[in-house]
């Protein structure tokens, strides 16, 4: 199963324990994983614990990029799997254990996955989970309902290294959060335009919003297609595509070609979707 720990990524947030760190970094080390990233850790990286318990594996741990949110560490994952030592309920994703893991990873042809392990006290909060497409509860045989942080991470890995392979969905292929991120940016922005919120807060019905596009594993063309059609809808309306969103467009040249909304025939207005990254 060595191919789908190479599209894997162990995701770390808020972690408190130094030890950890270097525990984690060395289970990387022995199942081959090579991008290890941290979010807002609460301890201090590179300290004498983690870098005595991090074995062969210290400058994995110490080169790990640090991002200041999960959004940002997982923006170029096409699917984030969250961990969680207690039920959630359906509004999170799908709740996996670690033998479907491998299924829900074909099922959505995914090229590069994200194992998020939130810190060690609370775990990832709910701001949190609301990034990952589904999570992952790992079973315990004894009183204790969840696993130290670095034993999470090692069996979870280790389970999909010996895990028998799954036939990959023959479908495009899947959008990447950023992505996804943008067009639930483009989607709010526009909808404020239209004057939705008259009815009901933004704030209140942004969380539904993220959970719905979280449903639909949409891909690259069906991103650029519901960009499309609303894109389309602003320039009917006022006449112009509408607001981008911070980062929707780069001057490096670094996004995908535009495409024209489905149809027999070009629609007036020239609606061609916004570049995304």
């Amino acid at each position: 199963m060595a191919g789908l720990l190479d599209r894997c990524r162990v995701v770390l947030v808020r972690t408190q324990g130094p030890v950890n760190l270097g525990m984690v970094a060395r289970a990387c080390g022995n199942l081959g994983i090579s991008d290890l990233r941290l979010v807002a850790p609460a301890c201090e990286v590179n300290c004498p614990d983690t870098r005595k318990f991090s074995t062969h594996s210290r400058e994995l741990i110490l080169n790990a990029p640090v991002h200041a949110d999960l959004a940002s560490a997982v923006g170029d994952c096409d699917l984030v799997i969250g961990s969680s030592a207690r039920p959630r309920d359906g509004e999170y994703g799908a709740s996996l254990s670690l033998a479907q893991v491998p299924g829900a990873i074909a099922e959505r042809a995914a090229r590069s996955i994200a194992l998020v392990f939130g810190n060690e006290a609370d775990g990832l909060s709910d701001s949190e989970l609301i990034h990952c497409q589904a999570w992952l509860h790992l079973d315990t045989c004894g009183p204790n309902t969840s696993y130290n942080l670095s034993h999470a991470v090692a069996i979870t890995l280790y389970g999909l290294a010996t895990a028998g392979m799954v036939a990959p969905a023959s479908i495009e292929p899947p959008a990447s959060r950023h992505q996804v991120e943008l067009l639930y940016q483009y989607w709010l922005g526009s909808l404020e335009r239209f004057q939705y919120f008259r009815r009901t807060e933004r704030e209140r019905f942004a969380p539904q919003l993220r959970r719905l596009f979280n449903r639909l594993d949409l891909g690259e063309h069906d991103v650029q297609v519901l960009w499309g059609m609303l894109s389309q809808f602003n320039v009917f309306t006022f006449g112009d595509r509408g607001p981008l969103p911070d980062g929707a467009a780069h001057a490096d040249g670094a996004t995908p070609p535009l495409v024209r909304p489905v149809g027999d025939h070009e629609p007036s207005g020239n609606a061609d979707a916004h570049p995304l990254s």
